[in-house]
């Protein structure tokens, strides 16, 4: 981020949907807007979205629940956790699992490296 001390807010921050009507973030920093070597994002999930998520093989992402809940099946393993508020998730690289958001939706906040565009 060089030497300067920047700020973002999510208000001034385009909404990125990553699944029409059923997910969506705002990409606050980032390597192209502030020239971070990770990405900060704030990203909610609508109720009931019930989805397969994978890595990518390219980054290595930090979860954090901060609102709503959802259930995740590892699909390597069949373990079943529920992700709550103040619940954190570590995502390497590569990963498979399943994910169903609860009847209040849910909003993470995402740390992402490298940074996503």
């Amino acid at each position: 981020m060089g030497d300067r001390i920047m700020w973002a807010r999510h208000e001034d921050t385009e909404r990125i949907w990553l699944h029409e009507n059923a997910e969506y973030s705002y990409r606050l920093i980032t390597e192209a807007k502030q020239g971070s070597s990770f990405s900060f994002h704030l990203t909610t999930y609508l109720p009931y979205l019930d989805t397969i998520v994978e890595g990518d093989g390219e980054h290595e992402t930090v979860l954090f629940c901060l609102h709503g809940f959802a259930h995740h099946l590892d699909l390597a393993d069949d373990r079943v956790f529920e992700f709550r508020p103040g619940h954190a998730m570590y995502l390497p690289r590569r990963y498979r699992y399943r994910r169903t958001v609860g009847s209040a939706g849910m909003t993470v906040a995402v740390a992402c490296t490298p940074s996503r565009p």
